[in-house]
């Protein structure tokens, strides 16, 4: 008998909560061919923004920066994705995290891996997923290494799936939000943790430097306003402002400058039209960040080029056109990388199709 339920279900499976605005997306516009079956990592904001979004979800494990505890999850979130296929009566996973690929090929569903940093950047990631998916999709910018074989490369950004105009409009509230006037300029400066795995060892924007970044931003009457996942000397905390997940790319889109050691949030400003200051010791490792660098919507530092970064800072906070010809830069981009989404999406509804039944 004919149901109103579609008739395949998806899980997908985000471990970071930029992969939650990417895959929801997908998911939407999935709407009506396949059901999505939400299993999440509890990690950084992830679970506070599936509960805004209102996601019905499970939770398979707690993200550990810990790299023994980690190991160990690899091979308890297998058994937990395997038996979660089963009692889910799932049709497909959809994920970049290593036991979502390992356990659905066990159970014997097709699934489908993605990413947009470099293998050799994450070796983790490469090594438990991607010998286990049957599609691995990566943006045309990604060293996939050995991987390269069973690629499939596309001329996209992740940040697009869900910053793309067709369904991100920022909204000129946020002001009001961070306790600013209607025309006052500001500068956002993400603080990372520098937790993850791939993170040990990396340095990014210290005490002496956002110093120095707040009183540059001070001199040219811009506001600084922080944004941190660390601790932040007293000195600081007048500047932090509590940035709710769901209402930080409108910040980003508001913003003079974005300043910061993060990946994710340096590439959301640079598509967003921001122009977007990475310092940390990834610059000049991550492919997708240096497509940016070369279209001039971003500008990554080593830690040992403070100078030269203080020095950026000051030429754009005293440059008048600088929202003109961002904006100029941002729409080559949009007309040179055509929205991810529905691609994506067909490339799971073929993965499903391809698979023996």
């Amino acid at each position: 008998m004919p149901t109103n339920q579609p008739a395949l279900r998806v899980a997908f499976l985000p471990a970071h909560p930029s992969q939650l605005w990417m895959l929801r997306a997908v998911a939407d516009h999935l709407a009506g061919r396949a059901e999505p079956v939400w299993i999440l990592r509890d990690k950084d904001v992830l679970l506070a923004l599936a509960d805004h979004f209102g996601l019905a979800y499970r939770v398979l494990s707690k993200a550990s920066p810990n790299l023994f505890r980690a190991a160990f999850m690899l091979l308890t979130d297998t058994l937990r994705v395997w038996r979660l296929s089963k009692r889910e009566h799932l049709d497909a996973w959809v994920t970049k995290y290593g036991p979502g690929n390992l356990g659905a090929r066990l159970r014997g569903l097709p699934t489908l891996s993605f990413n947009d940093d470099d293998a050799d950047v994450v070796p983790l990631v490469a090594w438990t997923s991607y010998p286990f998916a049957h599609r691995v999709l990566a943006t045309r910018w990604t060293r996939m290494g050995r991987f390269e074989p069973g690629a499939i490369h596309y001329p996209g950004f992740h940040e697009l799936f869900y910053l793309h105009p067709n369904r991100f409009s920022p909204d000129p509230a946020i002001r009001g939000e961070l306790g600013l006037g209607s025309d006052e300029p500001f500068a956002l400066i993400r603080l990372s943790a520098l937790t993850a795995h791939h993170d040990v060892g990396v340095r990014g924007v210290d005490d002496s430097l956002l110093a120095e970044i707040v009183r540059r931003c001070a001199n040219h009457r811009v506001r600084p306003v922080i944004s941190g996942e660390r601790p932040l000397s007293g000195e600081f905390e007048p500047y932090r402002f509590r940035i709710p997940a769901h209402r930080i790319h409108h910040a980003l889109a508001a913003a003079t400058l974005f300043v910061g050691d993060s990946q994710t949030m340096t590439a959301e400003a640079a598509v967003l039209g921001t122009p977007a200051l990475r310092l940390n010791d990834f610059v000049g490792r991550i492919g997708y960040l240096a497509e940016l660098e070369r279209r001039a919507l971003a500008f990554g530092y080593r830690p040992d080029q403070t100078d030269a970064l203080l020095a950026h800072i000051e030429s754009l906070l005293t440059r008048g056109d600088a929202h003109d010809e961002f904006a100029r830069r941002r729409a080559r981009l949009l007309a040179e990388c055509p929205d991810p989404v529905p691609w994506f999406a067909e490339q799971i509804m073929t993965v499903i199709g391809e698979a023996p039944r």
